[in-house]
C-alpha cells in the first residue's frame, strides 16, 4: 500500500511523540523509584543506628544497676517492639544467633553494609552493625514492599494517562494534518483534471500560507502555458493556412507554364503564337518569383531586429511614385501628391517595399481615369484611392496571407495575395500603426504613423 505524504508525516510525528512521551514516563518513574529507595535507605540506616544506640544504652543501664540481667530478654523486648513496626531484628554472638524476630534465617551481611533481599513478604532492606563493643552483631531488616507497590501503581497511572493523551493527540494530529494537506489534495485533483484534458481549471488560491503561494505560482504557470499553447496553435493554424494557400497559389502558375510548354512542344506554332506562349510562361514565372520574394521578406522580418535610421518620407514617396508611373499610365490612373517635410525612424529598403505595395494596390483598385493621392506630414503618411473600396468583412481579413478581395483580378494581374501581409509585418517591425478606411464604391484610405528618429 502506497502511503500519501500526510499519512507518512502522521505516522512519523505520532511515532516520535509516543517514543518521547513513554521515554519521559519511564525516566520519571525510574527516577521516582530510585529516589524512594534512596530515601528508604537513609531512613533505614538512621533507624538502624538509633536502635543500636538505644539498645547499647539500655544494656549499659541494666548492667550498671541490675547485675545478672539477661541480655536475651532485652533483645526479645526490642525484637517484639519493632516487629510491630514491620522491622525485624537478629542479634548474633559471632556466628551464633542469640535472638531473632525473622520468620526465616537472617542474612549475615558485613558490618555496616546494606543489602536487599526478596522474601515471601516482599523486598527488604538488610543492614548489619556491631553493638556492645563488638561483642554482638545486630542485623536490621525492614520491609519496603510498599515502595515497589507504589512504583507499580505510579507506572500504571502514568501509562494510563499517557495512553489517554496519546489517543487525544493522535486524533488531533490526524485532523490537523488532514486539514493541512487539503490544499495539496486539491492541487493534486487540479493536476489530474488538467491531465484529463479539462481546460480553464485552476488551483484554489485562498489563504495566506505557502500552499496559497504555491497555488498562485501554479496558476501563473498554467496561464503562461495556455498562452503559449494558444500562440503555438495560432502559429500552427497560420502556417497550415500559409502552406495550403501557397500550394494553391503555386499550382495555378505551374499548371499554366506546363500547359503552354506542352502546347509549344506538341503543336507547330507561327512566330506570333510562339511569342504569345513565351510571354505567358514568363508572366507566370514572374508571378512565382514574386510569391517567393514576399515569403522570404516576411521570414526575414520575423527573425531579424531592424536597425532604424532617419528616412526622408517625402523623398521616398516621390521616388516610389516615379517607379510606378509606368503602371499608372498603363491603367490611366493619375497619382497626385501632397508631401510636407517628414522624417521617420525606419529601414529605407523596407519602407520602400511597404509603399510600393500600397501604391501598386491602390492603382490596381482604381478604374481607368481614377486617382491615387499620396500625402505625408511629420511622422504620418497616407495612400488614398477612389477605387471600388471594400466592405467591413473584407477589411477584417485584408492583411491575412493570400487573401484577395477580388480573386479574379488579382490572378489576372499576377498578385500573390501576400502584399498587405508583408506591409503589416513591415509596419509592426517599425513599431508603427496602419489603419484602413474604406467603403464600397468610395475608395480606400490607408493611414500610417511611425516613430520619430532619435537625435544623435
Amino acid at each position: 500500500m502506497k502511503l500519501k505524504f500526510w499519512q507518512k508525516t502522521y505516522i512519523l510525528v505520532l511515532a516520535l511523540f509516543l517514543a518521547g512521551l513513554f521515554a519521559g514516563i519511564l525516566s520519571l518513574t525510574v527516577f521516582s523509584y530510585n529516589k524512594s529507595l534512596s530515601e528508604k535507605e537513609e531512613t533505614s540506616r538512621a533507624e538502624c543506628s538509633y536502635i543500636a544506640s538505644s539498645f547499647e544504652r539500655d544494656w549499659s543501664s541494666l548492667t550498671e544497676y541490675g547485675r545478672g540481667a539477661d541480655i536475651t530478654l532485652l533483645m526479645a523486648s526490642y525484637g517484639d517492639h519493632y516487629k510491630k513496626q514491620n522491622v525485624f531484628l537478629c542479634f548474633r554472638n559471632e556466628d551464633e544467633s542469640v535472638y531473632s524476630s525473622f520468620t526465616d534465617d537472617a542474612p549475615a551481611p558485613g558490618d555496616g553494609k546494606l543489602i536487599y533481599r526478596n522474601t515471601d513478604a516482599g523486598k527488604e532492606i538488610v543492614i548489619s552493625v556491631s553493638i556492645c563493643g563488638g561483642k554482638y552483631n545486630m542485623v536490621y531488616a525492614k520491609n519496603i514492599e510498599e515502595v515497589i507497590v507504589s512504583f507499580r501503581r505510579l507506572t500504571v497511572l502514568y501509562v494510563s494517562v499517557a495512553a489517554g493523551v496519546s489517543v487525544i493527540v493522535a486524533l488531533l494530529l490526524l485532523i490537523i494534518l488532514k486539514k493541512l494537506s487539503l490544499p495539496l489534495e486539491k492541487l493534486k485533483r487540479t493536476t489530474e483534471l488538467i491531465s484529463e484534458g479539462e481546460k480553464g481549471v485552476r488551483a484554489d488560491e485562498r489563504g495566506h500560507d505557502e500552499f496559497s503561494a504555491l497555488a498562485v505560482s501554479f496558476n501563473e504557470m498554467l496561464d503562461k502555458i495556455d498562452g503559449q499553447m494558444a500562440y503555438i496553435s495560432k502559429q500552427a493554424d497560420e502556417k497550415q493556412m500559409l502552406v495550403d494557400n501557397l500550394a494553391h497559389e503555386i499550382r495555378t502558375p505551374l499548371t499554366t507554364i506546363k500547359g503552354y510548354a506542352s502546347y509549344s512542344a506538341a503543336s507547330p506554332l507561327d512566330e506570333e503564337e510562339r511569342i504569345d506562349a513565351l510571354q505567358n510562361i514568363i508572366s507566370e514565372a514572374e508571378r512565382l518569383s514574386k510569391i517567393s520574394e514576399k515569403i522570404l521578406d516576411g521570414a526575414y522580418l520575423e527573425h531579424h531586429e531592424l536597425t532604424l535610421k532617419a528616412v526622408d518620407l517625402s523623398a521616398l514617396l516621390e521616388d516610389t511614385k516615379k517607379r510606378l508611373s509606368y503602371v499608372a499610365e498603363q491603367k490611366q490612373v493619375d497619382i497626385e501628391t501632397d508631401l510636407s517635410e517628414s522624417t521617420v525612424a525606419g529601414d529605407h529598403e523596407l519602407l520602400s517595399i511597404l509603399f510600393y505595395n500600397l501604391i501598386e494596390n491602390a492603382i490596381k483598385a482604381c478604374a481607368e481615369g481614377g486617382k491615387v493621392t499620396l500625402s505625408c506630414r511629420e511622422t504620418c503618411a497616407a495612400v488614398e484611392d477612389d477605387g471600388k473600396g471594400m466592405t467591413k468583412e473584407q477589411l477584417s481579413h485584408i492583411t491575412e496571407p493570400f487573401y484577395r478581395t477580388d480573386k479574379s483580378r488579382s490572378r489576372a494581374e499576377g498578385g500573390a495575395g501576400l502584399g498587405l501581409t508583408l506591409c503589416r509585418q513591415i509596419v509592426e517591425a517599425h513599431h508603427g500603426k496602419m489603419r484602413f478606411e474604406s467603403e464600397p464604391g468610395k475608395g480606400t484610405k490607408i493611414s500610417l504613423s511611425f516613430c520619430t528618429p532619435k537625435q544623435d
